[in-house]
């Protein structure tokens, strides 16, 4: 059996994450479920085990540069594989693996990217970059994440920052791994920060364990965090092809979305903010 280490891009709004759950639309279930129709006569057995990922996704987050383990009896192509994949998810890259890789724990660090909604001129980003300074380093992010079973809550962030541009507000974090809703929970006190609804202190003393937030925090939508990047020292090949499908499905989703913000606006001002009755 040959192992292959690929490159996964998907868009996560009709799915229930990315990892495999029964009687769910996955990301991971769809990608088992097209190698199985790709490869119908195999001896493989295309399941969670020999179709492994590098880390989950929330439901409604995107992916890039998700990493994925795959075993088969047969020549990976990938190109023939995404003919069985929903329009929305494109493995993009491959390369044969090195033994004993683990698409877990091999991994160097993870990139991910949140694109913030909304008007940046009215926050407070120095305070909030000021914040996203001390997320740096390894500890307990327990209060921060949401718990996750046995799963050991401290971590590594490598760096996290703050950029302003002509598009918007987005905050680029790297670490070793993340834990669960940690970035969305993140950036939701960072806008609390901006906003002046909570100081650098209070964030601080939470952060530390010493401080704990009544009530929780609310994690920030999933739909604006990507998975950038999930950094492994391996060369791989990227597919044209593969590219070219994944430009087609953004610019078509976007075309799709763009249609269906003017005509909700137009039902809203039509019908109900303008206290029209509908007919």
């Amino acid at each position: 059996m040959h192992s292959y280490i690929t490159r996964l891009f998907y868009l996560g709004d009709r799915y229930h994450g990315s990892q495999f759950q029964p009687n769910l639309i996955t990301v991971q279930g769809e990608l088992i479920d097209a190698l199985n129709q790709w490869d119908p006569k195999s001896k493989t057995d295309y399941s969670t085990q020999t179709v492994q990922f590098s880390g989950r996704t929330d439901r409604g987050v995107h992916s890039i540069g998700q990493i994925v383990l795959i075993k088969t009896e047969k020549k990976l192509d990938i190109d023939r594989v995404n003919r069985h994949l929903p329009s929305d998810i494109a493995l993009w890259a491959s390369t044969l693996a090195p033994s004993n890789f683990n698409p877990r724990y091999d991994v160097l660090m993870r990139h991910y990217r949140y694109y913030f909604d909304i008007d940046s001129s009215d926050m407070d980003l120095q305070s909030m970059r000021t914040a996203a300074q001390l997320l740096s380093g390894t500890r307990d992010f327990s209060l921060l994440s949401k718990p996750d079973g046995d799963r050991p809550t401290t971590t590594t962030i490598l760096n996290a920052c703050l950029l302003e541009s002509d598009d918007g507000l987005t905050m680029d974090i790297f670490g070793t791994n993340f834990l669960w809703k940690l970035i969305r929970k993140t950036v939701s006190l960072l806008l609390q920060i901006g906003t002046s609804a909570m100081n650098i202190q209070t964030f601080s003393n939470h952060l530390n364990g010493s401080d704990r937030i009544p009530g929780g925090i609310e994690p920030a939508p999933p739909e604006c965090l990507v998975l950038v990047e999930t950094a492994i020292p391996i060369r791989m090949n990227t597919s044209r092809y593969a590219l070219s499908r994944i430009q087609k499905q953004l610019s078509g989703h976007m075309n799709y979305l763009r249609r269906s913000r003017r005509t909700l606006s137009a039902i809203s001002d039509d019908y109900f903010f303008h206290q029209r009755s509908p007919p």
